[in-house]
């Protein structure tokens, strides 16, 4: 498909520098990183929540804020174990790897991250962002919002 604006032609189609295009995800895996991204979202806000909790109880010291700051203690570390076991559980459809999680095996050449994250997080952030991701196992490009061909 061809865009034409002020006199120029542009495809539509995601241009990579390497000329390799990414993959679609199958849906038989496509909903295991919708519910681990989503929970891991929910995991980040905790975070926040936290953080904001610790300030204010810092600020004004009293017995309101302690419980805020005790329940979002508490949510953070259940959301965590459950966005751990769900991006365990989200699965490369390729090597079959678990690209939103670390497991110490070692990456592709080709694997991105941003610092100070791991490839995990990476991938987990790339997602939650772009809808894009590169497994960091075999290097394979994944576009969540192309159509399974």
């Amino acid at each position: 498909m061809k865009l034409q604006y002020h006199g120029m032609q542009e495809s539509m189609e995601h241009h990579h520098p390497s000329g390799y295009k990414a993959r679609s995800i199958p849906p038989a895996y496509r909903r295991s990183y919708i519910v681990a991204v989503g929970f891991t979202c929910l995991h980040y806000l905790c975070l926040i929540g936290f953080g904001t909790s610790c300030v204010l109880f810092w600020q004004y010291r009293n017995q309101e804020t302690c419980y805020i700051m005790l329940g979002l203690l508490a949510a953070v570390i259940i959301t965590w174990i459950i966005s751990f076991f769900l991006r365990r559980s989200a699965r490369c459809p390729l090597c079959k790897g678990t690209p939103l999680l670390n497991s110490g095996a070692r990456v592709h050449r080709g694997a991105f991250r941003i610092r100070p994250f791991n490839h995990g997080t990476t991938a987990t952030l790339n997602l939650l962002c772009c809808q894009r991701f590169r497994c960091m196992y075999c290097g394979s490009r994944y576009d969540m919002l192309k159509p399974v061909s």
